[in-house]
């Protein structure tokens, strides 16, 4: 059995989940880098393109953030298009709900040093 980590000091964390649109992710990413520690929380298809856009240092920048993604319920498009925003938020309204539950359950249950906030 592994025993607790046992933290010296505690960093106050944020979970933050912008909407699915591209304007609103990067305004987003800019306020968070404000943050202490950060879960950074996108549809998996935005993160792709997050990725992509930024290429191989995509996640550099970004040294206190997680990044983590759940499906928009969407199926899969070409990654270079816009997806069709109504849609979306239907999609995600009525598929996003359950897998978000889930990952807040992962991170709660981590054993870090991060207070939640």
């Amino acid at each position: 059995m592994a025993s607790p980590v046992v933290c010296t000091t505690q960093k106050p964390h944020v979970v933050c989940v912008p909407h699915p649109a591209q304007g609103h992710i990067n305004l987003m990413l800019k306020v968070s880098k404000l943050l202490h520690a950060v879960t950074f929380v996108n549809t998996l298809y935005n993160h792709k393109r997050l990725l992509r856009s930024r290429r191989r240092n995509a996640l550099d920048g970004f040294p206190s953030f997680r990044f983590e993604s759940i499906p928009d319920g969407l199926p899969e498009t070409d990654g270079n298009t816009t997806q069709d925003i109504p849609s979306l938020c239907v999609s995600t309204m009525n598929n996003c709900l359950s897998p978000f539950k889930h990952l807040l359950r992962k991170i709660n249950i981590r054993d870090d040093c991060w207070t939640r906030i």
